[in-house]
């Protein structure tokens, strides 16, 4: 086995892309290879068994995809609301179990926001790595948040926990809703 079909098959173990083109960008990115030497190098890798190469099936309808595996941050993201609202309501304020309802609220303020609108603008999990994932979701989410709170004051509801709630997990849920499409899409 030459270096080129090492580097593919590293490419393919820690990388995991879903096209031959974004696997063609990411192994030039380790090796100085032609395109064409590189797809050469996976259809002997392919000869050998190493590797799998399938052709491009139609789109899954939504609500299959939905229901895939593909989907399951989705899922995720939404009984993580579901969750701080109801630890949020009927936990009370005080005693060691507060502690809990602080986590969950700092979950629903400081970071399922921003991951959701990460998610919606990089809908592909090759454009970001996970830290970058991270990053851009808390500090998406400290923004989102403070625009909330601040649009918030000015209505004449105020800013309370019983608007912020609710609207902010309104806000996850429709992020969440558009980011899924836009993942959907770009299958």
């Amino acid at each position: 086995m030459n270096s080129l079909e090492e580097a593919i098959l590293d490419v393919l173990e820690t990388e995991h892309p879903d096209k031959v083109k974004d696997l063609v960008k990411l192994v030039q990115k380790h090796v100085d290879a032609t395109p064409e030497a590189i797809q050469q190098a996976l259809k002997e890798l392919h000869k050998k068994s190493l590797v799998s190469i399938e052709e491009p099936s139609a789109s899954k309808p939504l609500f299959e995809y939905v229901s895939s595996k593909m989907s399951l941050w989705f899922w995720i993201t939404i009984a993580l609301s579901v969750v701080t609202i109801l630890t949020i309501v009927t936990l009370p304020e005080m005693g060691t179990v507060a502690y809990v309802r602080y986590f969950f609220g700092f979950v629903l303020g400081a970071f399922l926001p921003g991951y959701c609108l990460t998610e919606t603008l990089f809908p592909k999990q090759t454009t970001l790595d996970a830290i970058e994932r991270i990053t851009f979701s808390i500090g998406l989410s400290f923004a989102v948040t403070a625009l909330t709170g601040l649009l918030l004051s000015f209505t004449p509801f105020g800013l309370t926990l019983s608007t912020a709630l609710p609207v902010l997990a309104a806000i996850v849920l429709v992020l969440a809703v558009v980011a899924l499409i836009r993942k959907y899409k770009n299958q």
